[in-house]
């Protein structure tokens, strides 16, 4: 049998003793029930003051991240500031409004920002966490600040106009670790042969011999025939290279979804966004060029290179995808691109879309290729990634 907390409401209490003393101290004029009465009044004017004073003499500015991501806690900063000289303030709760805060947010793993104490003339740093559970911008227009103290017995709250706004990222899923190595591939398609000398193994061409050339880079029989020393130019090596491209040439009613799955169409379209945004950050993870191609929205072509900048605009232009646009049909691909490429689409695979050698992967099979770890493995990486 499970034991529950009545719930207690420190201002219905105190209603209720001053209902319950006023009468009968009024009427039958009991001065130790005169003196009660006059105790809880002071006590709630004192209280009514304090709030007010608490709240009406701070200022708050909110600090957001630069991004955030789905089913990834990010943290709302606050700065809390007080220039009164001679009053402090206490137990301060601070949450935030927007038109759809609410539902953008996972409520049960999100919490407010609470300070305990900020005293005059001081500076203090609280924080909150939240929960993204949709990709987009997230639209925060208020703060609204909360305070009981003392007692509780007048609660008050004051509302700080502020407009901003956090970019919430794609989920990004832990993917099987050789499905993006076996997509880049090795040779032609997944590396790009280098056009400059460097310190690889193929060879590039030959120069005259400089200070630090070792034994090895002499070419022997051209310095034999040329009677000098000529040494070996060798290739700058290149990182695997790939190319994600994202099919949303059809509008999602016109999606292939039977009546029977526990999918809808629009969640199919979420999940194939969430793939190549997968696909993109554990390429990037593994030191690849990525490139991205939306088929069917007006977003921008990001050629193969590499650097966290570029893996951030891609990331970006996924999370603002607006999926209730017109499509257009769009097929168009790179021509003579040396980099492995990768089909994903929501519902069924097209191949006439792409070439012959290109990977085709869908939104319905997301969960087959999330890496599955157990319970403890997960644990250690979680304390591994926290070290790091």
């Amino acid at each position: 049998m499970s034991k529950r907390t009545l719930p207690v409401s420190a201002p219905v209490i105190f209603l209720l003793l001053v209902f319950l003393l006023g009468p009968a101290a009024i009427l039958q004029g009991n001065n130790p029930l005169l003196w009660m009465l006059f105790v809880l009044i002071v006590i709630g004017l004192g209280a009514w003051f304090f709030t007010r004073s608490v709240l009406s003499g701070i200022t708050i500015r909110r600090i957001l991240p630069d991004h955030a991501t789905v089913g990834q806690t990010f943290i709302i900063g606050y700065e809390i500031s007080r220039p009164a000289r001679w009053l402090p303030a206490f137990d301060v709760t601070i949450h935030e409004r927007g038109p759809d805060f609410k539902a953008a947010i996972d409520s049960n793993r999100s919490c407010p920002a609470w300070i305990l104490h900020v005293g005059p003339g001081q500076v203090v740093h609280g924080e909150a966490m939240a929960l993204p559970v949709r990709r987009g911008r997230l639209s925060l227009v208020a703060m609204e600040s909360r305070t009981g103290f003392p007692l509780g017995i007048v609660p008050r709250r004051r509302v700080l106009p502020l407009e901003q706004d956090v970019l919430v990222y794609p989920e990004v899923h832990r993917l099987r670790s050789d499905l993006v190595r076996a997509m880049a591939g090795v040779g032609a398609m997944g590396r790009q042969g280098a056009d400059r000398h460097g310190t690889g193994l193929d060879y590039y061409g030959t120069r005259p011999i400089r200070t630090g050339d070792g034994m090895r880079d002499i070419a022997w029989k051209i310095s034999a025939r040329r009677n000098d020393l000529i040494a070996i130019e060798r290739s700058r090596p290149s990182s695997p290279r790939l190319r994600v491209v994202l099919d949303l040439n059809r509008s999602t009613q016109d999606l292939q979804v039977s009546d029977d799955e526990s999918v809808t169409a629009r969640d199919l379209e979420e999940r194939a966004i969430s793939l190549a945004a997968s696909v993109i950050r554990d390429a990037a993870g593994r030191g690849y060029e990525v490139g991205l191609i939306v088929h069917g929205l007006r977003v921008p072509v990001y050629q193969v290179r590499g650097g966290l900048r570029h893996v951030s605009r891609m990331l970006a232009s996924l999370a603002e995808l607006d999926l209730d646009q017109d499509r257009r049909s769009d097929t168009s691909l790179p021509e003579r691109e040396r980099a492995g490429l990768v089909m994903i689409h929501p519902d069924r695979v097209r191949t006439q879309l792409a070439r012959r050698d290109a990977w085709h992967l869908t939104g319905r099979q997301l969960e087959d290729l999330i890496e599955k770890v157990e319970d403890e493995q997960l644990d250690e990486t979680i304390v591994e990634e926290t070290a790091a």
